[in-house]
């Protein structure tokens, strides 16, 4: 089975699910805090974190669960291979850790019959993506294009921080900034789009998106209509999920008052709101509080939800269920902490479908 993707909801035949196994400790680095800007914590300004190793076995259990429950549908499932060991390596311009793959569908983006590969911000990520390589390659000789943007260099000069000054959210020292001679790279990932048929939106809020936007737009050609949008600092699949021709999941703090900033034919979907009481609580955390919109569709009626319990009365399970989704929720404990719900922690790559326009 080939690689075959257009949209976030068509018949899910072939996925991958992450895994955090040898989770690595966080350097707290100038690309640590660009990446994680609208959500970062006084308690994340350290040297470093290491996250309890806990956490890190129950999030694991619950990643293993959730390729189970994904298998048991007869979908095809993948896994990265397991970071066996945790490595100190070195580039001319940075020092870091390897890290497990947890969240595939950061630095990939699914298009058509292309595996694309994108450049990430976070520094630490820089060679995550070799854990993917195994499925990459029987990807790539059944018949799946498989392409990488150029890796960035990640200098102190290579990136955007004008989001940063505009949102305060970080410390730094910007008489030296400014007295630098800016190189701007390609910096962006997959999960800054969504796939619309025809269309994709991908969210573009510094000069390093806007390179990759820039680049996208050469690499998917004429088939593709390339939407840039600005609605968040990265990731937009927090923010809006569709689930199904004609219907949007959205974010109820953040989203609602971006609505205009969508593409016109987009702006007429019908919305669903993710109810306020499925706000998940505050504490140590990197991803936002719109985590709970980060769902999978498994089909233009079917779409796989998590909560941190898997409580039976989830306020966003019933309401789905009201708009006549068929519903399978799973447990995806400390989804915030580890940046990724249903959507971020795995990478679609066989869908049921054909290419269509859902905008004209």
């Amino acid at each position: 089975m080939t690689v075959n993707i257009y949209t976030e909801w068509g018949p899910l035949k072939e996925v991958i699910v992450g895994s955090v196994f040898n989770m690595s400790p966080h350097n707290i680095d100038l690309s640590f805090k660009l990446f994680f800007n609208n959500n970062i914590k006084d308690v994340f300004l350290k040297n470093s974190i290491v996250l309890q190793q806990k956490l890190i076995e129950e999030r694991q259990q619950d990643l293993d669960d959730l390729a189970s429950t994904l298998s048991s549908m007869g979908i095809i499932v993948h896994r990265p291979n397991k970071l066996m060991n945790v490595e100190e390596f070195s580039t001319p311009y940075f020092k870091d850790h390897t890290s497990p793959c947890d969240n595939p569908r950061d630095q990939v983006f699914v298009i058509g019959n292309k595996i694309i590969e994108t450049p990430c911000i976070w520094r630490k990520r820089y060679f995550e993506n070799d854990l993917l390589k195994p499925i990459f390659y029987k990807k790539f000789m059944e018949g799946a294009a498989w392409i990488s943007a150029p890796r960035p260099m990640m200098k102190e000069t290579s990136f955007d921080l004008e989001y940063a000054r505009e949102t305060n959210n970080i410390n730094i020292d910007w008489n030296h900034y400014d007295s630098l001679e800016k190189d701007y790279e390609i910096m962006f990932d997959g999960a800054q789009c969504l796939k619309f048929g025809k269309d994709i939106l991908m969210n573009v809020a510094n000069k390093n998106h806007q390179l990759g936007f820039n680049w996208l737009k050469s690499i998917i050609g004429s088939e593709f209509r390339l939407h840039q949008i600005n609605i968040t600092d990265h990731h937009i699949d927090s923010m809006l999920m569709p689930l199904a021709p004609g219907k949007l999941l959205i974010d109820p703090d953040k989203m609602i008052s971006k609505i205009d900033m969508l593409p016109p034919a987009l702006q007429k979907w019908d919305r669903i709101i993710v109810p306020e009481k499925c706000k998940p609580s505050e504490g140590l955390s990197l991803a936002s509080t719109s985590i709970y919109t980060n769902v999978l569709p498994l089909g233009p009626n079917k779409v796989l939800i998590f909560s941190e319990n898997k409580d039976p009365n989830f306020a966003l399970e019933k309401l789905l269920e009201k708009h006549n989704f068929e519903v399978i929720h799973v447990r995806l404990r400390h989804s915030r902490l580890f940046s990724g719900g249903n959507h971020c922690v795995t990478l679609d790559l066989n869908r049921e479908e054909v290419l269509e326009d859902y905008f004209s």
